[in-house]
């Protein structure tokens, strides 16, 4: 897979030629492909990237003022944000706070009858009002003091754009008396309805989740080094790095353990990374009735049973999947949010025992074992179907019956929304706080509070709740760290999931180029300069 010739070849930014002057293209190649255009309903990273070039938010992911200029608690349920003044939309029209309520409106819609996790977050809003053009408030049901680490997700649209007319009076259903008017998700994907604020505007989407952009001449911010952006998506990983080798890509993302010594061999490519915001867990049905894929020979519920789940736990050898299948690219887990980021408890590491393991199955009646189908998405996580693999083989040598099933994430996520898959593999990202793992997948649901948006373990512990609901109002930070490390000490104590690694972002690409990648994940063109 030597390309060296080649690829010094190919080291000068791609021109394309635009008006007679040369404009300089990126070329990046995700593994998942972006769902639409339209940034709701979808709250993957992937859209959430594409949709990240073209729209912005009050709150930038780094939680700096963005299309706001700052913002001001009023009361504990009431917080007033400044509006950047001088900003329009790449259509001409000036942004106001008129278009922060439409674009609440368009986020609390159930489209096609689906909230997203983030349209769940934002469930406490009961009212948003625009005091005047670059004022607005937000009324919460009770004190709710993550609503600016909610707000980075919403991302605001063009009422003009949109055709509405008149004044917005919000409503927590999102009808907000124009319901007749929202765009549709075509709209957005033949670019009518894709008007943002952001350095980028769309030349094209389509369905198979390629887009291309063009720098936004009117951009209110420091213009972005690229004149046009390709995106493509590659779910195939050695795909991916073929195409970066033979220069049809500058940027990948996610490369493999094997692609990071290919690339090594390469003086024309390099690689970046930065530990990320992911936690990689297995989820597991706690349910007393049972767990979809899981069967014992007295028809009992083993999962229900936290000394299985213990047991699941101990038998699996983190430090190993980190270092042979990540080369180190990935941080063992010890709880539910990367130990490495702010307002994360301190946590014990979790026990790697196989014998003792054996004897907890024992000791809750599984001493000849039980079983289960573990699921694994094929096309969603980095060296995923390895990492079930890997598992199974695990849980195998415990004496149980370990069907590794491996499906396309659309497959899967239906199966998982439906409640069929009783032990699954699964990522979680936590760009609104080290909260949000828990608060969301094990929390009872509470719209009041944004709690409990996704459990599918269906787990309930009552010292467990108690402790992410005081969480959930406190606005003392100190405070709040300490309810969500009595909430983190409870769920790796229950296991309702199983903790693995935390991810670490990489991308490759070539070496005359400098990425700074962040955290969260997103593939941006903003984050890429020319050396």
């Amino acid at each position: 897979m030597r390309r060296s010739l080649l690829a010094a070849l190919l080291l000068s930014v791609s021109p394309l030629v635009a008006g007679g002057a040369e404009a300089q293209a990126l070329r990046m190649a995700y593994s998942t492909a972006p769902v639409s255009a339209d940034p709701y309903p979808y709250s993957d990273t992937h859209t959430g990237a594409l949709a990240e070039h073209v729209f912005e938010m009050l709150v930038g992911l780094d939680d700096s003022p963005l299309l706001s200029t700052g913002w001001t608690w009023e009361s504990p349920t009431s917080i007033v944000f400044e509006l950047r003044e001088g900003v329009t939309f790449s259509n001409g029209a000036p942004f106001t706070a008129r278009d922060v309520v439409y674009s609440m409106c368009r986020m609390m819609y159930r489209v096609d009858g689906r909230a997203n996790v983030v349209t769940s977050s934002l469930g406490p809003v009961t009212d948003v009002v625009a005091v005047d053009d670059h004022t607005v408030r937000f009324e919460t049901t009770a004190p709710y003091p993550i609503i600016t680490q909610k707000l980075k997700f919403m991302k605001v649209l063009s009422a003009d754009a949109a055709g509405i007319e008149g004044e917005i009076a919000f409503d927590r259903e999102g009808d907000c008396g124009i319901v007749a008017s929202y765009p549709t998700q075509a709209d957005f994907d033949n670019g009518d309805a894709a008007i943002g604020t952001g350095p980028y505007v769309y030349e094209s989407f389509q369905a198979t989740g390629d887009a291309d952009l063009v720098r936004n001449e009117t951009y209110w911010g420091e213009p972005p080094e690229w004149d046009r952006v390709e995106i493509r998506s590659v779910p195939n990983n050695g795909a991916r790095i073929a195409g970066l080798l033979a220069g049809d890509y500058d940027i990948v993302e996610q490369p493999s353990a094997e692609d990071l010594e290919v690339i090594g061999r390469e003086e024309a490519f390099t690689y970046s990374g930065v530990p990320g915001l992911q936690t990689i867990f297995v989820v597991l049905d706690t349910s007393a009735d049972g767990a979809g894929g899981v069967s014992a020979p007295d028809g009992s519920s083993p999962l229900a049973d936290v000394r299985v789940r213990q047991a699941l736990s101990m038998a699996i050898d983190r430090e190993a999947i980190t270092q042979r299948l990540f080369a180190g690219n990935a941080t063992v887990a010890n709880q539910f949010a990367p130990r490495y980021m702010a307002g994360a408890p301190e946590m014990p590491e979790l026990e790697t025992d196989a014998e003792a393991a054996r004897a907890l199955l024992a000791e809750a009646g599984y001493a000849d074992g039980f079983a289960l189908e573990l699921s694994v998405p094929a096309d969603r996580y980095t060296n995923g179907q390895l990492v079930g693999q890997a598992i199974t083989q695990y849980w195998t040598r415990l004496g149980l019956d370990v069907t590794l099933r491996s499906e396309p994430w659309s497959v899967f996520q239906t199966r998982r929304t439906e409640g069929e898959l009783g032990v699954f593999i699964y990522g979680w990202g936590h760009p609104q706080g080290a909260a949000q793992l828990v608060s969301g997948a094990f929390a009872q649901k509470d719209p009041d509070l944004g709690l409990g948006s996704a459990n599918y373990s269906n787990y309930n512990n009552p010292a467990f709740e108690e402790a992410i609901r005081a969480w959930a109002v406190e606005v003392d930070p100190e405070r709040a760290e300490e309810y969500l490390a009595e909430a983190m000490e409870q769920a790796v104590a229950d296991l309702p999931g199983i903790p693995l690694f935390y991810n670490h972002e990489l991308w490759a690409h070539r070496a005359d180029l400098e990425l700074t990648g962040g955290a969260e994940g997103r593939t941006m063109a903003t984050m890429v300069t020319s050396k």
